[in-house]
């Protein structure tokens, strides 16, 4: 079984920008797209296979490689929009992109 992830708080920036990223203004929408976040943070940090990511990125989102908080955004971004169906495509090649340079390759 997979280690817990724990998931810093994404209410602030991280909740903004990807408003910013759908054009949504209002709060309407934020609890959704709270819980996208935080399964965008999980899946990029299985992605890159940190078992257990270094303590600073469940503290600060800030602490985040850039590259990595954007993907993130961007994923929950895709999420959001594919849905009501599309759960079989998969998610856009511009995320893999930006979290591929921390990807950790085990042999």
């Amino acid at each position: 079984m997979p280690t817990p992830i724990v998931v810093p708080d994404l209410s602030g920036a991280p909740l903004a920008a990807l408003k910013e990223w759908l054009a949504i203004a209002g709060p309407r929408e934020d609890a959704l797209l709270l819980r996208l976040l935080a399964a965008g943070y999980e899946t990029c940090l299985r992605f890159v296979s940190l078992e257990e990511p270094p303590a600073e990125w469940s503290q600060d989102w800030n602490a985040l490689p850039t590259a990595l908080a954007e993907g993130i955004v961007r994923f929950a971004a895709w999420l959001y929009r594919e849905r009501d169906g599309a759960a079989d495509r998969p998610p856009p090649a511009a995320v893999a992109a930006l979290w591929r340079p921390y990807r950790t390759m085990r042999l």
